[in-house]
């Protein structure tokens, strides 16, 4: 059996109350005074919030709104989960933006990684949608068969973005502030190997960061590039039709 090449490394909670996690990782609504739930379609998923509390509603974090920038911020949680002997853990909400990675893991070694990028927008009603998470799904499952990770479902992704997206619903940009909510889902080989082999642990996070134009006022200024030669970024029967570290 040949092993799939492993791409370059880049490698670079806390639980709010009202929703619990019952035995088969469902999200379950417990205070009445506040009823969330997400309605689909075919492009969007939807968060209607009917929530008392003003700390429930987008664009009530002290940020500035209008001069985000495309940065790492500092927000209330990430969201966390682990495959373990075949299966998946529960997802837990984390405050703390460290945590140990062992010496040995096979994303520090080998680039066994994957990541990817998607929005979650506040509409003028103060709905917050999230935009098309099912096809990011796909895109990390098909990262993960090519670097031979554990794939993570269909339903299990998205409804860790729409946990992750709840628990900082504060830090969602307001509507008409051009900004938007960027969730980084990542998954990487968390166990220890040192032969060349496909680890026996993965993680799998979700980061919620209030963003800005990835380019200072957008794709209609001029964006100043360089071209550089001698170097390809995807070769043939390479990792570049998938999103794994080290590639975007």
């Amino acid at each position: 059996m040949k092993f799939p090449a492993l791409a370059t490394l880049s490698l670079l909670a806390n639980f709010v109350g009202g929703f619990v996690l019952n035995k088969k990782s469902a999200l379950t609504v417990t205070r009445k005074v506040s009823v969330t739930r997400f309605q689909s379609t075919l492009k969007m998923s939807a968060l209607e919030e009917n929530a008392v509390g003003q700390s429930m509603m987008p664009g009530t974090a002290d940020l500035p709104w209008v001069d985000l920038g495309f940065e790492f911020r500092q927000t209330k949680s990430y969201l966390k989960m682990v495959f373990k002997d075949g299966s998946w853990g529960p997802p837990e909400l984390c405050e703390d933006p460290y945590m140990k990675v062992h010496v040995g893991a096979t994303a520090l070694h080998y680039g066994q990684s994957a990541f990817e990028g998607l929005k979650a927008f506040a509409h003028e009603d103060n709905k917050v949608y999230l935009f098309r998470p099912d096809e990011n799904a796909k895109r990390m499952q098909s990262s993960a068969e090519r670097i031979m990770m554990a794939e993570v479902p269909d339903d299990v992704f998205v409804d860790a973005c729409k946990q992750v997206v709840r628990d900082n619903i504060a830090y969602v940009p307001p509507y008409g502030s051009g900004g938007a909510l960027y969730l980084r889902p990542l998954l990487f080989g968390s166990g220890s190997r040192i032969g060349l082999q496909p680890a026996d642990e993965y993680t799998f996070i979700i980061l919620a960061i209030p963003v800005g134009d990835y380019y200072k006022g957008g794709l209609s200024q001029t964006v100043h590039s360089v071209i550089v030669e001698g170097y390809d970024r995807a070769t043939k029967f390479g990792v570049g039709n998938v999103k794994v570290a080290g590639e975007s």
